[in-house]
């Protein structure tokens, strides 16, 4: 059966989304350049690509936990650097992820909620403006529940 020509161009639309999605992270996510077992101190070094090197403890990484040293040595570095690969343990974890989990604390939530905050784009200032004409920010109102 032959592949109606909607769908090839749907494939062709998606992919191209997706090639451009995927050169977009790799010059903005963290990706690993290197991954090594430290059995020593029963932990993980990982260096990304900006120079940054981060040692994790496998306690922190749940597939790792009860491994043994072998397996967790025989670690490998797929897609660009995007993730990490064990064959013998059939696991794999996201190096932006582990990254990012390791900062996931709630004061450093909060810290990049703040930076977030302070970043005005176009968008922004066009919402502000707007607001600004009504009054200002809308209040929040407060809500009501149904009791039974």
């Amino acid at each position: 059966m032959a592949t109606p020509e909607w769908v090839k161009q749907e494939l062709r639309a998606n992919y191209a989304k997706a090639s451009r999605a995927g050169q977009r992270a790799a010059r903005t996510e963290p990706r690993a350049t290197k991954a090594t077992y430290l059995a020593r101190h029963e932990a993980l070094l990982l260096r990304l690509n900006n120079g940054a090197t981060f040692t994790v403890p496998l306690k922190l990484i749940p597939g790792l936990k009860q491994a043994a040293p072998r397996d967790i040595r025989a670690v490998e570095i797929l897609g660009g650097g995007g993730g990490l690969h064990w064959e013998n343990l059939d696991l794999d974890l996201s190096v932006p992820a582990l990254v990012s989990s390791l900062f996931e604390s709630p004061i450093w939530m909060a810290e990049l909620g703040r930076m977030g905050g302070r970043q005005s784009s176009v968008a922004k200032a066009s919402a502000a403006r707007k607001n600004g004409r009504k009054g200002g920010r809308p209040r929040l109102r407060p809500s009501v529940t149904a009791t039974p």
